[in-house]
């Protein structure tokens, strides 16, 4: 349950763990554009993952429930029963049922019942789709096809379905070359060379590969197989689902869209609401993260509220609002703006996200310590620390003592507004204490943005242990190296 008194932590736990944004907004006390806001300035890559793992999780086995118990919803449906009170009444008679996400689904029970998901066995089978992702992604990255040990490792039933499936006019050299770069791309990637690719650079590297060959990338029964059918077929819908089957890892939350999945997404939204308008109005952000929710448990992944709202940079725009004339000539250059401020929201949400992750696995009475800046310009600037302990996060950001106004602002109010604890004669910082680790990071950087007037993310850069010396590495820190002391950085997170 939200805690309405300070709603934030509860409200971000809520939307990773896959509640809909409608309840999530009702159970602090807040609507629905505040709570979106409140989560923009906390998710970013890491969240937007969970959020979306845990939505699949729960919208699969929901409509599962559902659908075996289809004869009574519908038998609930026609005796007058109100959709959003079924899923308490099959509660009530002993069905174990997510309650939320059954009733988002049932807005729209046609669409639910119609939209069973299976995977889907038309066309090329899994086999040839994971052939062509491998083929592909070896492409990308630059992997020298080995002819010998290809045809040494692969199965002779392999290049049989391959061949089948290859285009008549490709003659045996191409044929050879794919066959090659299938395999050497595979064990490039059982040895840790290779490890994933985006759905935007499958989609342009697979047209630049069919050119190559001397065919539209967009006819049927080509190679290499579109990026559509691969996260259909063998990602049953989930682009991340499709590279571990692979073998592959997702390098990012946003990675599994290309630009056109964002326009396709909104004109099915708004086309929803013009055809039946179950969801609620567009104009309620609400009203998309329910149809989202409805088109994951039909397996179609869809950029998640946070995420369309950045990409379009308004909600208008996401919607397709008309805007009144006199303000329609400027309406390009605002949501320009806003696409800035969304991009920069996004920054501080992913480092918050990376510093806390950090935090969330450091051994108790370690510290982190987080630097803003390069110190190039020879004087000192904000700086904050942080140390987990079994009743939290410890939490300090440098005070007027050690940082004093006049070498860098400080906007104490901000600070005292936000929960900090003004410098004492124990503790000569501002600080909180008791802070859950996947807050921590967010609350320090928000402290550092908001009290001591830091404005530029890409500028943070946090350590284990003493003071940062050094840019640090420029790219490849995963959260081992983080904890082992390297600095990372929002340009070197990996």
């Amino acid at each position: 349950m939200v805690s309405p008194t300070d709603p934030t932590g509860d409200v971000v736990r809520a939307y990773l763990a896959g509640d809909s944004l409608r309840s999530i907004a009702a159970a602090a006390n807040l609507g629905s554009y505040q709570t979106l806001r409140l989560l923009s300035s906390r998710i970013a890559d890491r969240g937007e993952m969970e959020r979306s793992r845990s939505l699949r999780r729960r919208c699969f086995s929901t409509a599962e429930v559902l659908q075996k118990e289809k004869l009574l919803v519908g038998q609930l449906q026609d005796s007058g029963k109100a959709r959003s009170n079924i899923p308490k009444i099959l509660a009530a008679l002993g069905t174990s049922v997510d309650i939320d996400i059954a009733v988002e689904l049932l807005r729209d029970p046609e669409r639910l019942f119609a939209d069973t998901p299976t995977l889907d066995r038309a066309g090329p089978g899994p086999l040839t789709d994971k052939f062509s992702l491998l083929y592909v992604t070896g492409h990308l990255r630059g992997v020298e096809p080995d002819y010998k040990f290809a045809l040494a490792a692969m199965p002779v039933s392999e290049i049989s379905e391959l061949r089948g499936l290859l285009q008549p006019g490709l003659h045996h050299g191409q044929i050879a070359e794919i066959l090659a770069m299938i395999e050497t791309t595979a064990q490039a990637i059982r040895a840790g060379h290779v490890r994933g690719i985006s759905y935007s650079d499958y989609v342009d590297m697979a047209e630049l590969i069919s050119l190559r060959l001397g065919e539209s990338a967009d006819a049927s029964g080509l190679w290499p197989l579109p990026a559509k059918d691969v996260r259909r077929r063998l990602g049953q819908g989930f682009w991340d689902l499709a590279l571990g089957v692979a073998g592959l890892k997702l390098p990012r939350s946003a990675d599994r869209f290309s630009p056109a999945d964002y326009l396709e997404a909104a004109k099915s939204f708004q086309s929803s609401f013009r055809n039946d308008g179950h969801f609620g109005s567009p104009k309620d952000v609400a009203s998309y993260d329910s149809w989202l929710i409805a088109e994951t448990a039909a397996r179609r992944d869809r950029p998640s509220v946070v995420a369309i709202r950045r990409h379009f940079g308004t909600w208008e725009s996401v919607i397709g609002a008309a805007m009144p004339p006199e303000v329609e000539d400027e309406f390009d250059g605002i949501v320009d703006m806003y696409k800035a401020e969304n991009s920069l929201e996004e920054g501080w949400a992913r480092a918050g996200e990376l510093v806390s992750e950090v935090l969330a696995n450091m051994p108790w009475n370690s510290f982190l310590s987080i630097q803003y800046g390069d110190n190039a310009e020879g004087r000192m600037q904000p700086y904050a620390q942080a140390s987990p302990s079994a009743d939290g996060v410890w939490c300090e950001i440098v005070s007027e003592e050690y940082l004093p106004a006049d070498q860098w602002p400080i906007r104490t109010e901000d600070l005292i507004r936000d929960g900090w604890s003004a410098p004492d004669s124990d503790v000569p910082n501002w600080h909180k204490e008791g802070v859950p680790p996947i807050e921590a990071g967010h609350q320090i950087l928000e402290g550092l943005r908001d009290g001591r007037f830091c404005d530029d993310p890409t500028k943070l850069r946090w350590h284990a242990g003493e003071f940062p010396d050094g840019p640090g590495p420029d790219g490849g820190v995963t959260l081992g190296d983080a904890l082992s002391g390297v600095v990372q950085t929002l340009r070197n997170a990996s």
